[in-house]
This record gives structure tokens, C-alpha cells and sequence, in this order.
């Protein structure tokens, strides 16, 4: 019975090949596996870790610490400040500063600065005009009997 369909059994018996394995490879691929399912693992531990870190009751006292010592410092800038608004030296400071403005405004100030800014131009010019001597010389005038005379002729 040659014309008969061999069974499933048969088939299988027929379709066995033989296929070599490769031990190496076989093992660095279950070592590339182990690493990345480490890999994995490291990371999620390291995701927990970070948040019990942040969540912790140390975190929170730290974070809270650091708050009121900066409120503190603030407070403490923002009393130093107010102490030197309130000095003698401050209001003296202030006195003076309306001081020189009143002589701003009532023109001593401002006379002063145009008597001194005259004065200054004035000597400017004067420097100015020294130092033009020196790059021109004067001529000079050539010695009387030297002179042609024209009533000689």
C-alpha cells in the first residue's frame, strides 16, 4: 500500500532534521537576556528608591528647615533695611540731598556752575592759543638796514 497517506507520525519521522545547535550563541543570547532583565530591574529599583527618598519624613524636615531659614533670613535683610532708613545717617543723607537740591532749583547752584565753567573755557582758550604759538612761530621781521631802500634808486 505504497498509495496510502502516510500518517502524521510518519511526516514528523520523514521532516526531522537535524539541527545543529550552537551552544556558544545560545548562551551569549540567555546572557543578553539576563542583562537586560537586570538592567530592568536596576531601574525600577532605582525609580523606587527616588521616590521613598522624596517622600521620606527627613526629606520633608530638610525641606522645611531650609524654608523657615530663608523666611528667616529675609525677615532679618528686611529688618536691617528698615533700621537703616530710620538712622541718623540716613535722614542726614536725606537733609543734604534736599539741600543741593533747593540750591539746584533757587540758582546758586547753577550760578556757581556757569561762573566755574566760564572760567574754565577761558583758560582752555588761552592753552589753546600757547600751544598754536608753538606750532607757528612768528616771523620775524627782517633787520632795518637790511630793508631795500626805494628813495635810493
Amino acid at each position: 500500500m505504497s498509495d496510502e497517506t502516510p500518517s502524521v507520525e510518519e511526516i514528523k519521522e520523514r521532516l526531522k532534521v537535524e539541527i545543529p545547535v550552537d551552544e556558544e550563541a545560545a548562551k551569549a543570547e540567555e546572557k543578553k537576556a539576563d542583562v537586560v532583565e537586570e538592567l530592568k530591574g536596576l531601574g525600577r529599583q532605582f525609580a523606587e528608591t527616588l521616590q521613598s527618598a522624596w517622600n521620606s519624613e527627613e526629606r520633608q524636615k530638610i525641606e522645611s528647615e531650609i524654608r523657615e531659614g530663608v523666611q528667616s533670613f529675609v525677615g532679618e535683610v528686611d529688618k536691617v533695611i528698615r533700621e537703616a532708613r530710620e538712622s541718623d545717617v540716613a535722614t542726614k543723607v536725606k537733609s543734604e540731598a534736599a539741600e543741593v537740591k533747593t540750591r539746584v532749583e533757587t540758582g546758586e547752584f547753577s550760578k556757581k556752575a556757569r561762573d566755574g565753567f566760564v572760567q574754565g573755557l577761558q583758560w582752555l582758550s588761552e592753552e589753546l592759543g600757547k600751544l598754536a604759538e608753538q606750532f607757528n612761530p612768528k616771523e620775524k621781521e627782517p633787520p632795518a638796514d637790511s630793508m631795500p631802500d626805494d628813495s635810493a634808486e
